[in-house]
């Protein structure tokens, strides 16, 4: 090819360019060829025919070379690329260096936005996304409800939390999964190592194949064989977490052998698992796992293992290949069911198949493990994402804005490289490219925020000093999601501007001065970009803010709803009388002396006792025969229930409505009784008389109704009250090992939490008491995540509406400069400073009612998405609507003065000056 058709080619580049190149070149070649055959003395057509022949097949030539041109051209092009994107930021770096002032506003505002998105994002990972450190967790598969992690049900059997005979029949019978495994809570573990005092850990009882299952080898030692799954309490040994056995061993492998004691049982340490596992349960970080066969051995007084109706296991297996989700799904729903059926008496059968039929059993993924706090949160989080996706929008037109009175500031300059030869697609490539740098700066900064950010959120979910124990570490996942929302934010506050800021007319701009430039590039119009980004960030924030003040009103609601118990003045402590070996009438006896001894503590009032409490995370329920009433289906004999000690109700606080407490009087040999509330005697008794009638239960005990309660809240603030039923607990058939003494007290619960461990402890120095706590603490506890929310959707909405009056101060501070000619005009004409000061207050306020205006609406109607985390508050709520805009109004009228103030001070000279 000749050298200028490669200059051709290099000032003319594209596929078309190659293409009639190539055909240029071919044709003249033929041509060369031809006119020399010419001249030899051949006929003019044989000439060119033999210049053809002579050439070969000129198609092959011709594909090779556009072929080789078009890679030429596409390395050039990539040479180029490169060539001006160093160029372009490097001169972005020299730019942002000179303008150190607006880069820090930029870079920080960035870091905020894209650190909150993070930070929320990263939590959302890990507890809802994140996979098992296990191999091949898309292999794993839950058998029942895995949000159930620390569940105990007795007294019937249940088909999504399963008992050990309902395990062993889907291990041996199934056919989809190569190992199933069950793991189940264990009690508070008192552990001694060599002599030391005891400690609590958390530990789970697991099946022998927990670690073949899940494919996760020893660090140290070995895990648990097949045969220490066979006999109950033959296999004494234990394998502990790599943490723990870094906190209490050192890392040494003299761990591996020791000796330690759970629960006075010895048993052997046999293995350490890999770093980085904690279990199968996410949020709850276990250091110990024990056979399932020394559940016995552990907790002596609770034969969990042969009792077909204490349902206490999780189960998880591995799928065997080929075989899918819905295989194993139909498989396991027909070995529940026929297992269960199998098994029922008495009149088990039928209800088991409604059961079943209404809340078929549950098998899904097990790839993202167990875990109670996923479903606790789930909506939390989600609705977290979303208003900090919101806070994202506001952060994008705040910077767009800037961006967009920087693009103006450069008119000048813009318009000279125009002039010079500078393309306008270069040009916007200069500029995106000085956007994607701020962007990928303020994600770097955005991931130090997020850090803290992600922290700060589990210490807020876990109340404060109890995070939960989450992995929250910044992989490349993480990396990867910052880096694509920094580039996307890029693309949101850097394309506008940079297509706003070259689209000028190079004569007019030329003609003018930098101002005259900025001005006519941005312009002072009625409705330019910047008071539209204005008027967005107005709405964005209107939202966020109208969604605040329901949620802190709605927390407030809970905070203070009325529960049918004294919540700040009663106590209760949970206590473990199993574990110290009470039963029968040892175990009542001690329940009357240890309620004699907290009575004594001067400050209680009153004490008493009950099996389940209120907002103690437990729960019971039976059915009923009621005397009086005909059951149209089984569903309406369901009632949940409690059993008591004497004077409960006033103990607690609540508020009987007819008939009477519970008596000393109410024992063992008294006449049986029972009393209901509100919501089961309007259910049973809808014209009352309650008073009088009998209650069967288990078809054999009749008691009789002596009292009638208002609803007291068991578990939850929102939950409707449910029909409920309270029994004497000592005229039941068996004492509850587990039981709460609920104590009134006559000042600040807080004060006599010491004491009255103290008393129960006199009654025995031995007495498991596993907690105390005051019930408003149990309330708050309760609600915990709507307080989550509630407090970081008011930091984000605080953080929009900063940002909203500081958008709206730059374009209104832009303006007043833009226009100091035109005030020092109105001044020097006669205009008084407050007409021109109320001039530019009233543009201000005219965009935020704009603004008010589209996010008012936009606002109620999202707040119908967020009906399940609202209390008692309506979907349109007008003092939240009030406090909004009153908010939102001040700011703005704040944000406004400044500039407001500036344009009535504008003297003559300064005007002159302007021009």
């Amino acid at each position: 090819m000749q050298p200028g058709w490669r200059r051709a080619f290099r000032l003319r580049s594209g596929p078309q360019y190659v293409e009639r190149d190539v055909d240029t070149e071919f044709a003249f070649h033929i041509e060369m060829r031809t006119q020399k055959l010419i001249a030899a003395g051949l006929e003019p057509a044989v000439a060119r025919a033999q210049a053809e022949r002579m050439f070969g097949d000129v198609g092959a030539v011709r594909d090779e070379c556009l072929d080789i041109d078009h890679q030429r051209e596409r390395a050039v092009h990539r040479a180029n690329f490169f060539e001006e994107l160093r160029q372009d930021a490097g001169y972005a770096l020299r730019s942002l260096r000179h303008n150190l002032g607006f880069t820090a506003v930029v870079l920080i505002t960035l870091a905020l936005g894209i650190g909150a998105s993070t930070a929320t994002f990263t939590l959302i990972d890990a507890l809802m996304l994140r996979s098992l450190p296990v191999p091949h967790p898309e292999q794993l598969v839950t058998v029942g409800d895995p949000t159930r992690t620390g569940s105990l049900s007795q007294g019937s059997p249940q088909q999504n939390l399963a008992s050990y005979p309902l395990y062993a029949d889907l291990r041996d019978q199934n056919r989809v999964v190569s190992g199933l495994y069950a793991t189940g809570r264990t009690v508070r573990l008192d552990v001694v190592t060599q002599g030391s005092e005891p400690e609590h850990p958390r530990g789970r009882f697991v099946s022998g194949n927990y670690f073949s299952v899940l494919q996760v080898p020893a660090l140290a030692g070995r895990t648990f064989s097949a045969d220490e799954d066979k006999v109950p309490g033959a296999d004494a040994v234990v394998v502990i977490s790599d943490s723990y056995w870094q906190r209490q061993f050192g890392g040494e492998r003299s761990a591996i052998g020791k000796s330690i004691t759970i629960n006075g049982a010895p048993v052997t340490i046999i293995g350490v698992t890999p770093r980085g596992f904690s279990g199968d349960l996410v949020g709850q970080r276990i250091d110990l796992w024990i056979p399932m066969m020394m559940q016995p051995t552990i907790m002596p007084h609770s034969p969990w293992l042969t009792d077909r109706n204490t349902n206490w296991l999780l189960i998880m297996g591995r799928l065997r290949p080929g075989v899918s989700l819905e295989q194993a799904r139909t498989e396991f729903q027909t070995l529940v069911k026929r297992s269960l059926v199998d098994h029922a008496t008495g009149r088990q059968t039928g209800w088991i198949e409604r059961e079943l039929r209404a809340d078929p059993v549950l098998v899904g993924s097990g790839a993202q493990g167990f875990s109670y706090y996923r479903k606790l949160f789930a909506t939390a989080l989600f609705t977290l994402l979303a208003a900090v996706g919101l806070v994202l929008l506001v952060v994008c037109a705040n910077v767009a804005n800037v961006m967009l009175a920087r693009a103006a500031g450069r008119g000048r300059e813009i318009s000279v490289r125009m002039a010079l030869g500078a393309g306008r697609g270069r040009l916007i490539q200069q500029l995106l490219t000085e956007s994607v740098l701020l962007a990928l700066a303020g994600g770097a900064l955005g991931l130090l925020v997020a850090v803290w950010g992600s922290s700060a959120l589990l210490k807020l979910a876990g109340g404060g000093s109890r995070p939960i124990p989450l992995d929250l570490h910044l992989d490349g996942r993480m990396l990867a999601f910052t880096a694509l929302l920094s580039l996307t934010t890029a693309i949101l506050f850097g394309l506008v501007p940079a297509l706003r800021g070259t689209r000028v007319q190079l004569a007019t701009a030329l003609r003018a001065q930098g101002r005259g430039i900025a001005s006519a590039a941005s312009g002072t119009a009625k409705f330019s970009l910047g008071k539209l980004l204005v008027v967005a960030q107005v709405a964005l924030s209107m939202l966020l803010l109208v969604g605040t003040a329901m949620l802190v009103r709605s927390m407030r609601h809970l905070e203070n709803a009325d529960v049918g118990a004294a919540r700040d003045r009663v106590i209760i402590a949970t206590v473990d009388a199993g574990r110290s070996g009470y039963q029968g009438p040892k175990l009542a006896a001690l329940m009357r002396d240890l309620t004699a001894r907290v009575s004594r503590v001067p400050g209680v009032q009153s004490a008493t006792m009950s099996e389940n409490g209120i907002f103690s995370g437990t729960e019971s329920g039976t059915t009923l025969q009621v005397e009086g009433y005909a059951a149209r289906a089984d569903s309406d004999t369901v009632v949940a229930y409690d059993d008591v000690g004497p004077n409960y109700f006033h103990t607690i606080g609540a508020h009987m409505l007819l008939g009477r407490d519970f008596e000393p009087r109410d024992n063992e040999s008294g006449p049986r009784v029972a009393i209901i509330n509100e919501t089961m005697s309007r259910f049973f008794f809808p014209k009352g008389g309650a008073i009088g009638r009998h209650v069967t239960s288990d078809s054999t005990t009749t008691f009789e109704i002596v009292g009638m309660v208002a609803d007291v809240q068991s578990g939850a603030v929102r939950d409707k009250p449910v029909r409920r039923v309270y029994f004497p607990a000592v005229q039941m058939r068996a004492l509850p090992t587990q039981f709460r003494i609920e104590l009134l007290a006559a000042g600040d619960p807080g004060k006599l939490l010491v004491p009255i461990k103290r008393a129960m402890l006199g009654a025995d120095p031995a007495l498991v008491v596993l907690t105390i706590d005051p019930l408003s603490t149990l309330i708050r506890d309760s609600i915990a995540q709507d307080r989550l929310v509630a407090q970081v959707v008011t930091f984000f909405s605080a953080l929009a509406l900063a940002l909203a009056a500081l958008g709206l101060y730059g374009v209104m501070a832009y303006a007043t400069l833009r226009r100091t000619s035109e005030f020092g005009l109105r001044l020097a004409l006669g205009a008084e400073p407050g007409d021109v000061s109320r001039m530019v207050l009233r543009e201000a306020m005219m965009l935020v009612a704009g603004g008010i205006v589209i996010g008012t609406p936009v606002a109620l109607a999202a707040m119908r998405l967020m009906r399940n985390q609202l209390f008692g508050v309506e979907l349109i709520d007008p003092p939240s609507i009030a406090l909004a805009l009153i908010t939102l109004a001040a700011s703005a009228a704040l944000a406004a003065w400044l500039p407001a103030r500036r344009a009535a001070k504008v003297g003559p000279l300064e005007a002159l000056r302007t021009d």
